[in-house]
């Protein structure tokens, strides 16, 4: 079985040509811990701090330039009112801001956040890293570079991040133990069990329990094959916080392990029930279906995820597997073509749709010539790390790519 848990930050991916399940996206935080952070910081509503100090900028200030000012509230006034091409107006104001005047921390934290919700991970390390030269352990700049270098593949960084975030929180902070889970599931994703389990007893020590912390500990437990201990564990999240759909999720994905289908199916579904805004559950339940061949099913569950969140490209490839599937290749076709045409070109969504419509064209519609060309331009602009390069290289052999 194609592990199916849509709970970390792994970078949205296909597992095999046949089923694009990722196998985390953003852990038990419904996917949004890093979003959470930035919007309680502000995100696209912030406003420059005029003022002598905040609760990270000991130093006062130099006053604003009243240009630089009128350039930073047009870029956020144009996130606010988000029109299609609202990133790049905000990008081109807030890089006119910063050419102005370039000690606007501001200015950087947000050209990070367009450059993340874009996928252009080294843009992003880059912007927050001048942010926080500017602004030392502003947490959620540390939040924003750990999430970009981990995405990008960069697991040493992202943890110094995650670790310098943790240092500059006070012990009660709740976001403290938020962040902790955030670090032991990198950690995990490496196999670093131990390490994991460690980071999460040292915040209980400190900073004490909640829900995403047990959810954590119950999918470490659960990579270990340790079934008991994730389900003792899981319990307890449950107990403490019984609204919390992940711990549902991560509950379906041990009923999995434990081959209790139908309870990881109704598990499923109690966790997508109970947040419209929380998809993880009903993504992993198709991929799930799509494991098993119920292309139909898994239509069913991909196609309302994709009405919900159009902007959830890794479903609409999913989408375009089951559509497949059932050969309906047309639609198939369509769905991996908007993918390419909408996905940031960097993200390994576009790359998983571009790998997806080669097959297509190869292997389904008699178009070789069409789907070498697809091969070669995925070649071109795949990640360096992506799940499909070595197979695409060999297949490009095999048809005699140019």
């Amino acid at each position: 079985m194609t592990d199916v848990n849509r709970s970390s930050s792994r970078p949205e991916r296909s597992e095999d040509a046949s089923h694009p399940a990722r196998r985390e996206s953003l852990n038990g935080m419904k996917r949004v811990l890093l979003i959470a952070m930035l919007a309680a910081c502000g995100g696209g509503t912030r406003h420059v701090d005029t003022g002598p100090q905040t609760a990270q900028t000991k130093a006062k200030r130099d006053p604003i330039n009243p240009a630089a000012y009128r350039e930073f509230e047009a870029a956020m006034r144009a996130e606010r009112i988000g029109q299609p091409d609202a990133n790049e107006t905000a990008r081109q104001r807030l890089n006119a801001a910063l050419k102005i005047d370039p000690k606007i921390w501001e200015a950087w934290f947000d050209l990070g956040v367009i450059a993340w919700k874009e996928g252009d991970d080294d843009a992003a390390v880059d912007a927050y890293t001048k942010a926080l030269a500017i602004n030392q352990n502003h947490t959620a700049s540390l939040m924003g570079r750990a999430e970009a270098n981990r995405r990008a593949g960069h697991k040493k960084e992202a943890r110094a991040d995650y670790e310098a975030a943790i240092k500059a929180m006070d012990e009660d902070d709740p976001n403290r133990r938020d962040t902790a889970a955030r670090e032991a599931s990198l950690l995990r994703d490496n196999g670093d069990f131990d390490d994991a389990v460690e980071i999460l007893r040292d915040t209980v020590r400190t900073s004490g329990i909640n829900a995403k912390i047990y959810t954590e500990l119950g999918q470490i437990y659960l990579a270990q094959k340790r079934l008991e201990l994730a389900q003792l564990v899981l319990n307890k999240a449950v107990q403490l916080d019984a609204k919390d759909p992940a711990v549902y999720n991560a509950l379906a994905m041990l009923a999995l392990r434990q081959g209790k289908a139908q309870e990881s199916f109704q598990l499923f579904d109690q966790a997508a029930s109970m947040d419209a805004n929380y998809i993880d559950a009903r993504f992993n339940k198709a991929s799930v279906l799509l494991d098993a061949g119920d292309y139909a099913r898994a239509k069913t569950e991909l196609a309302a995820i994709v009405e919900k969140r159009p902007d959830d490209y890794a479903a609409a490839v999913a989408l375009g597997v089951a559509h497949r599937g059932l050969k309906e290749y047309p639609d198939a076709k369509k769905e991996w073509e908007r993918v390419l045409k909408e996905a940031p070109k960097k993200s390994d969504t576009h790359a998983d749709a571009l790998w997806n419509l080669a097959i297509l064209k190869i292997d389904f519609l008699q178009d070789e010539a069409g789907g070498k060309q697809d091969l070669e331009r995925y070649l071109q602009e795949a990640p360096t790390g992506h799940s499909r390069r070595q197979d695409a290289e060999n297949k490009c052999k095999e048809v005699k790519c140019h």
